[in-house]
């Protein structure tokens, strides 16, 4: 890792090297998008009653907190290879220890595949903020990691590695190690390249780019509390919980998939217009996904939010890192995953409230928060406001 000055960067990132850090962030991202099968799987293959596997979630979202908070205020700029390989094997060997005996054991262990997935995923956005077109490096970024984490949810089910938690880990500790493997192979650290000309941006933080970060956070909380309440509520509707996972499941590929390709056709760059088309798109899908009562409206409605936010995001999070991008980059982890760390409790509080109806207004106008940013804020006219 690197503070002031970036080692070992090449003099250009090149496409390679984002798709290596893509692939490292989205294994990063793995074990968080698997959580509820995680959970599911030391039930099934150990003593521990579904509170206590559960405290597994808290493990490790205080791990992932820490270092995509931790390494901004070390002043960290870049994560060199020697550091990406270590912390991937530093990955896999806490998945080891989770599967030692006792329970101090297994939540050490998670605790410190938090710490390694959130260093991985501030990996992952920083080199997307150096990136020449930030916005399609996240959205080929978020790409990768939802073709991964819907392949992933499907293939375990067609295992049954869920019925044995020592038959999951071993599953999911091979499948993650191929994917850190092509990545580190492919990774290399991408230098920043400031994509404004806002004067003030290039000196320190400013009110710009603090809203923008406050704007993404607002909208994670919306959009994740919304989202990870899907499936209980369409079971609550009547639905099969089978039908509604498998459904899930092949949003988060087709979804993924989507952005992929777009990553590679969509023009540089994002526009007021497109951010505005993209945030209907959210507050429609979300709206509709918490009413549906078939499963065919379910998926409809699921495949929409998920394409529809998923790319509103990278294009915020472009936005957010064209106001300094050696400033904001290695700030959008920690910053989204407080925002994803906040939006379920509040769900859920909202559900045993009974105030469900008031949560989804709230997450259906946060979609629209980014277009709003950006046109008070004068995004499009760097050096206003």
């Amino acid at each position: 890792m690197t503070s002031a000055a970036v080692d070992g960067t090449v003099p250009a990132g090149r496409p390679r090297h984002l798709v290596g850090a893509s692939l490292i962030s989205a294994a990063g991202s793995l074990p968080t998008h698997l959580l509820p099968v995680t959970i599911t799987a030391v039930v099934a293959g150990t003593s521990a009653s579904p509170e206590t596997a559960g405290l597994i979630a808290s493990a490790m979202l205080i791990g992932q907190l820490a270092s995509s908070i931790g390494l901004p205020l070390l002043k960290v700029t870049a994560i060199s290879r020697l550091w990406a390989g270590a912390i991937s094997l530093a990955l896999l060997a806490g998945l080891v220890l989770s599967g030692s005996d006792g329970f101090f054991a297994l939540l050490g262990g998670w605790f410190a595949v938090g710490l390694c997935c959130g260093t991985l995923l501030f990996l992952g956005t920083v080199s997307a903020a150096h990136f020449a077109t930030p916005s399609l490096a996240f959205t080929l970024r978020l790409g990768v990691v939802l073709v991964l984490a819907g392949a992933s949810t499907g293939l375990i089910q067609i295992s049954g590695a869920a019925g044995s938690y020592d038959t999951y880990l071993v599953w999911f500790g091979i499948s993650i190690a191929a994917v850190l493997a092509v990545g580190n192979l492919l990774y290399a650290p991408i230098p920043p390249v400031e994509h404004t000309t806002d004067a003030a941006a290039a000196g320190g933080f400013t009110a710009k780019m603090a809203a923008g970060l406050v704007a993404a956070y607002v909208l994670f909380v919306g959009q994740t509390g919304l989202v990870a309440y899907v499936l209980f509520s369409a079971v609550e509707r009547g639905m099969d919980l089978s039908s509604a996972a498998w459904a899930f499941a092949a949003c988060k590929v087709g979804s993924g998939l989507w952005l992929v390709s777009a990553s590679r056709i969509a023009r540089p760059g994002s526009s007021v217009f497109r951010m505005s088309v993209l945030g209907v798109l959210v507050a429609v899908g979300g709206f509709g996904m918490s009413k549906a009562a078939e499963i065919q409206y379910l998926f409809g409605f699921l495949i929409l939010f998920q394409i529809a936010f998923n790319s509103l995001s990278a294009q915020m999070q472009g936005s957010i890192a064209a106001t300094g991008a050696k400033v904001t980059g290695r700030w959008i982890a920690g910053t989204l995953l407080l925002g994803a760390a906040s939006g379920p409790p509040l769900h859920g509080w909202a559900i045993g409230a009974g105030l469900e109806a008031e949560f989804v207004i709230f997450a259906v106008a946060t979609a629209l928060l980014p277009v709003v940013w950006r046109v008070l804020c004068r995004i499009d006219r760097p050096g206003k406001g």
